[in-house]
Order: C-alpha cells, then sequence, then structure tokens
C-alpha cells in the first residue's frame, strides 16, 4: 500500500516533469512553487502515510501481545518525532528534486492545474484509481510476459532453436 501510494503520487507527478531551463541554484520563491507541489499534489501526503503504516503493522502484529500494548504504545509515540523529521527530510529532498527539474514558472502553472477544481478531483481520485491499476497490473504483467514468452518460444523453434 505505501509503495502503490508513494508510486501513485510519484507517477503523476513525473507526467508534469519538465527539465528546467537554466542549471543553477533555485530562488527561494522557487524552492516554495516546488514545495507546494510537492504538498498540493498528495506526495507529501504519501509520505506522511508510512508513520500511519507502520504504526498499523505493528499494532497488527503485536495484537497477540495484550502485554506489550501499554510500553508498545509510548514507544509508538515517542518514534513520532523520527518520523516527523524523515518526513520533513523526504519533503525537502522531493521539493529540490522538482526545483531542479522544472522552472518556477511552470511550477507555478502545474500548482494552478492542482489547486483548480479538475486538479483537486483528480487527487480525490489518483490513489483509489492507481490502487485499482495496479489490481490490474500484476496478473496482466505475468500474463503479457507468458503470452510473449511463448511467442517468443514458438517463432525460435521456427527457426531450428530448441530453447
Amino acid at each position: 500500500m505505501i509503495r502503490h501510494s508513494l508510486a501513485g503520487a510519484l507517477l503523476s507527478l513525473a507526467l508534469f516533469a519538465v527539465p528546467a531551463s537554466a542549471q543553477q541554484a533555485p530562488t527561494p520563491e522557487h524552492l516554495k512553487a516546488a514545495r507546494e507541489l510537492v504538498i498540493s499534489t498528495g506526495l507529501s501526503q504519501s509520505i506522511d502515510s508510512i508513520y500511519g503504516e507502520f504504526v498499523a503493522n505493528v499494532r497488527q502484529n503485536l495484537a497477540t501481545r495484550p502485554e506489550l500494548k501499554k510500553d508498545m504504545e509510548e514507544v509508538l509515540t515517542t518514534l513520532k518525532a523520527e518520523a516527523d523529521v524523515r518526513r520533513d527530510e523526504m519533503v525537502d529532498s522531493s521539493t529540490r528534486i522538482f526545483a531542479s527539474k522544472m522552472t518556477e514558472a511552470d511550477l507555478k502553472e502545474v500548482l494552478a492545474f492542482f489547486n483548480s477544481p479538475v486538479g483537486q478531483r483528480y487527487n480525490a481520485n489518483r490513489t483509489q484509481a492507481l490502487e485499482e491499476v495496479y489490481a490490474l497490473l500484476q496478473p496482466w504483467t505475468v500474463a503479457t510476459s507468458n503470452r510473449l514468452f511463448d511467442l517468443f518460444n514458438a517463432e525460435m523453434r521456427k527457426r531450428g532453436h530448441q530453447l
């Protein structure tokens, strides 16, 4: 789920990424626009969700150990600060990456889309749509790979090769 959310956010952002015309250090306004893009597109939410999913996994894995519950909850609460620091690092890194790939003007144009009603509807539906795509992608990948291998094998046999 984490990989799907994060991958989906990155995929949707990659559709808009174009090289910046100049490879100079970004201005504060350029970085601000890049950070707004990371936030507006939901990438930061995907990064932020990692801690929530970690907590859910720990609770699920230790559900059969009620004697650990109090300490587990205390440790999880303590770890939130570390998770926030790590999240901020990734948001900062993502911000710098987008600032290096897109001009400030392009970032603002993409932001205008994501802040528009259609961009907000896109964001509202993206996660569920991508989860459905990923659910189809796994069996499709296997079936397509098997089909292509069968066709390859048949063609090689026609040419006198046994694989």
